[in-house]
């Protein structure tokens, strides 16, 4: 897998993918996202949104979104 600098360019570089589930799995994934926004009582904003979409369109599999969610939260992190 490419390693990024930032998560910023990790992020922007997977939006380019072609989506990789079908609407149904997008759907599903979505109404999960939702789901963990109201038990944990998360106020989305338009960055969370960005991260979430990244595995509900199937832009990142599941590994690489936990990859990309460890970088963009390490300290090291340029933000």
């Amino acid at each position: 897998m490419m390693k990024y600098e930032t998560a910023t360019e990790w992020r922007q570089v997977a939006m380019q993918r072609m989506q990789g589930v079908s609407r149904d799995e997008q759907d599903k994934r979505r109404e999960q996202a939702q789901a963990h926004i109201q038990e944990e009582g998360i106020q989305p904003n338009a960055d969370l949104w960005a991260d979430f979409e990244l595995y509900i369109l199937g832009k990142m599999e599941l590994e690489e979104y936990q990859e990309y969610l460890f970088l963009k939260h390490s300290p090291a992190e340029d933000k």
